[in-house]
């Protein structure tokens, strides 16, 4: 029988920190827009994220990343590449630079998307494995991985080989830029140590699962 003495309370969820330098509180932030983008998080997602409250602490260059990064990834609700496509790209490319909070935060918003927790998190760990993807999806991860890795690798076939799974070249570009641009910001978080956000890593409740 265990002595009460060796019980110990489990860790809390929440990390004592979430960037190496300075985080502002909500009310310190003057920017508008900035706000503004929080705000809306609060309101839509009952949280603020990690890794853009760490890079508040520079506001102005806060709002311009968000006006190329969140359009890149759809949120505007441009034509192109759909939702899913756009994930699956973010989710394996952090998957490839180990950016413990942007894989994290990728994976489970795939599994959103997918309307299927776990094929985020199958996708996060090996998207080779994971059979639901689509010819399409796989081509577009194979291509998102060379340009994290490696994009001399890169020949005038890769792209011949998109073309013939329907994806024009407009939506090639797409998906090079939100691999090249999650890159950059897996760099970020891997420096800064931004943990995931505690939300983003368990599995949802049914009533969540059924209203994706």
């Amino acid at each position: 029988m265990t002595a009460t003495a060796d019980i110990r309370p489990a860790p809390p969820l929440t990390p004592p920190r979430i960037s190496r330098l300075a985080v502002p509180e909500l009310d310190e932030l003057r920017s508008p827009g900035v706000r503004g983008f929080f705000n809306r998080q609060l309101r839509e997602e009952g949280l603020t994220s990690n890794w853009f409250r760490a890079l508040s602490l520079n506001e102005s260059d806060l709002e311009r990343l968000n006006g190329y990064l969140l359009p890149l990834l759809g949120t505007d609700g441009r034509g192109g590449l759909s939702a899913r496509e756009r994930e699956v790209i973010a989710t394996v490319v952090s998957g490839e630079n180990r950016c413990a909070y942007c894989h994290t935060n990728h994976a489970n918003k795939l599994g959103k998307v997918a309307g299927d927790w776990s094929f985020g998190q199958r996708v996060a760990i090996d998207h080779h494995q994971v059979a639901e993807l689509t010819e399409r999806e796989r081509a577009l991860a194979d291509l998102a991985v060379a340009v994290n890795n490696d994009p001399q690798s890169l020949r005038d076939t890769d792209f011949e080989h998109l073309r013939t799974l329907g994806l024009d070249d407009h939506e090639i570009l797409e998906g090079i830029s939100i691999a090249a641009f999650i890159g950059a910001t897996n760099r970020i978080g891997i420096a800064l140590s931004v943990p995931p956000n505690p939300e983003y890593t368990g599995i949802p409740a049914e009533h969540e699962r059924r209203s994706v």
